[in-house]
This record gives C-alpha cells, structure tokens and sequence, in this order.
C-alpha cells in the first residue's frame, strides 16, 4: 500500500522503534525496535539504516556485527550523502574491523 511506504509512515516507524529500542515511556522490546525500524529501513529511511547500525556496532538489541553495522551506516550514508556523523561512524568501525570482516562488510551489500 501507498500509506506503508509514505514518508510519514516511515518516520513514524522510526521514532516507534527508537521508543521501544530505549525504552522511552514504554517498556524496552527490541524486538518490536527492531521489527519497527527494518521496516523503515527497507523504505530506505536513512535515520532507521543509522539506528540499526548502531545497534549492530554496539550490540543493544541486535547481536554484535561490525560487517552487518557496516553495511547498515554504508546503506544509511547512500541515502544522506552529506551526513558527516555516519561518515565517521563507518570509519571507526572499519579501523575495529578485521580483515575478515572487512571483507565480509564489502562483500554483501555494496
């Protein structure tokens, strides 16, 4: 439908799954956080790419994985070219990836 895949939609799943992510004014459900911001994330929503990178580079909610991190900031950065934070965040982790995971990172989704 039109009404999933509209901006507003999108946003508003981004600041449902950052709620339930955090645990703001409701009770924390990652995987409601997660279920919430995949789906704006594959609408292309450049805000829930960075979130859920940041919960693979950090592993709140999502099981650690730098390469998955990688992909999900390189994906967010396509989307807001100009998005300097998520420049540096894609940095820092390639310099605390391995080559193995450097590998992995480039390889699936670029």
């Amino acid at each position: 439908t039109t009404a999933a895949s509209s901006p507003a939609r999108t946003d508003d799943l981004v600041a449902q799954g950052e709620k339930y992510l955090y645990g703001n004014g409701v009770p924390e459900n990652c995987t409601r956080a997660r279920t919430n911001l995949m789906a704006a994330a594959e609408h292309s929503n450049a805000q829930a790419q960075s979130v859920l990178g940041t919960m693979y580079a950090t592993g709140h909610c999502a099981t650690r994985d730098l390469p998955t991190a990688y992909r999900w900031f390189g994906r967010s950065l396509r989307q807001d070219p100009k998005n300097t934070r998520i420049e540096k965040d894609l940095q820092v982790l390639w310099n605390q990836m391995t080559p193995d995971e450097r590998q992995l990172a480039m390889r699936s989704g670029h």
